[in-house]
């Protein structure tokens, strides 16, 4: 219809017409571009909002594992706190007590954070799509620092190996029997007991712990270990509080 209109006006060489049909289809072009990249942005937007809504079930999973974390390593702490008055002084702890806690420090838990599979499936793209500039700084920092949930090679020390080659094993098995790490399936949690008593014949005992006590080299990787781990749990607490942040900028986004 236009285009018969614009014909007809330069049969009639009505320049002034023409020069309005032209406008038009001009704007119009404009316009059809304007909308599809207006209807883009907003495809675009709402995608990077749903993506920014599962950042905080992840997190709050995150805290949750963080929280067994912590508990889990207090734990082992509080054990070797008293392997280490045990090297110091043996009349400090009983033998059978000695080796239960020698052996329950170098007791380790695998941590997860759905945010690192999250991290994964974020690409540089899709950081530029944030139009914020403090968000998207944020986002990208947390895709570049793994969490420490994940550190195991700081967690996973000599001390855990070489505590274990001097420990009967038959030993090894009756505590781990009796105080071994316990699984709640509902919470998809893992305690380590705090407290731990094993039955074990004095001479046995004995004989076990004389052999461990001599080992003073175990007393130094346990410091190390303790250490070691005392660090990862430093470095979880600013994870924790970096993700917050994160959290905190990703709420007001969404608003």
């Amino acid at each position: 219809m236009i285009l018969r209109r614009i014909t007809q006006h330069v049969r009639e060489q009505n320049w002034t017409a023409i020069g309005i049909d032209f406008v038009i289809v001009v704007a119009g072009v404009f316009l059809g571009i304007q909308l599809g990249n207006w209807n883009e942005a907003r495809a675009v937007r709402a995608e990077t909002n749903r993506t920014l809504e599962l950042l905080i079930p992840a997190n709050q999973v995150l805290e949750a594992n963080a929280a067994d974390f912590q508990t889990y390593y207090a734990t082992t702490k509080a054990y070797g706190e008293t392997a280490l008055r045990a090297w110091e002084d043996q009349d400090a702890v009983s033998d059978s007590d000695f080796l239960v806690a020698a052996y329950q420090a170098s007791q380790i838990m695998a941590g997860t954070s759905e945010l690192e599979v999250f991290a994964e499936l974020i690409g540089a793209d899709y950081v530029r799509n944030i139009d914020d500039d403090d968000l998207q700084r944020r986002v990208q920092n947390f895709i570049i620092n793994p969490s420490n949930l994940s550190r195991m090679d700081d967690i996973d020390t000599p001390y855990r190996q070489n505590v274990r080659r001097v420990i009967p094993f038959a030993i090894q098995e009756e505590i781990r029997t009796e105080c071994g790490d316990q699984r709640d399936d509902i919470l998809k949690a893992v305690r380590l007991p705090a407290e731990c008593s094993i039955d074990l014949p004095a001479e046995r005992a004995r004989i076990a712990a004389e052999t461990l006590r001599a080992r003073t080299d175990l007393r130094d990787d346990l410091q190390w270990h303790m250490a070691s781990i005392q660090s990862v749990l430093a470095d979880l607490d600013n994870e924790l509080d970096r993700n917050q942040a994160l959290m905190s900028a990703v709420e007001r986004y969404l608003k």
